[in-house]
């Protein structure tokens, strides 16, 4: 068992995350197409930004090792 974590996702980052409002250069690639596709998703309401939020936090929860330099950067502390 890893002791890598993700910030909660009850964080107001997630939420901007996925309506666009933050702008990262994401250093994980398959990070930086799912965070393009909830934009496009939520920007379209095809997904409920509570869906798209979800989605990408199970993800990241997922591959939380490999994501933590991009949560670093973009949450600073958890």
């Amino acid at each position: 068992m890893s002791n890598v974590t993700i910030p909660p996702i009850d964080r107001i980052e997630w939420r901007k995350i996925v309506e666009g409002e933050i702008d990262h250069n994401y250093s994980n690639f398959v990070l930086q197409m799912k965070v393009h596709q909830a934009n496009k998703d939520v920007a379209s309401n095809t997904v409920s930004v509570s869906d798209a939020v979800k989605s990408l936090y199970e993800i990241c929860d997922k591959y939380a090792l490999a994501v933590q330099n991009d949560c670093k950067l973009i949450f600073k502390t958890w």
